[in-house]
């Protein structure tokens, strides 16, 4: 679960970063070279991300409203911070579960 939200987190900056650093620079400052180092970064976490995510579910960590959750979280700036606390109350859960 640590990796699980560690990549959210990760994706979360990333894709933040892209959108609201590289972006504009490639379009209002005319430095392509932005989106062009950050897009494969974000790329390579939001496949990390993935990969954990689908790890979690087959493993049973997370169900399959949490793997929903999580991938369309991963689209929207800033949503992954929301997914980090979630997955952080989940865990919490089982933990008190686990007692």
């Amino acid at each position: 679960m640590t990796g699980l939200r560690r990549a959210a987190i990760f994706e979360a900056w990333t894709l933040i970063l892209l959108f609201g650093v590289a972006m504009p620079l490639k379009y209002w400052a005319g430095i392509a070279q932005a989106t062009s180092v950050m897009g494969p970064i974000h790329g390579l976490m939001f496949m990390v991300f993935v990969w954990f995510v689908i790890r979690s579910w087959a493993e049973g960590i997370i169900d399959i409203f949490g793997t929903l959750r999580l991938l369309i979280g991963a689209s929207i700036p800033g949503a992954g911070f929301i997914n980090e606390r979630w997955l952080r109350s989940q865990y919490e859960e089982g933990e008190r579960d686990a007692l």
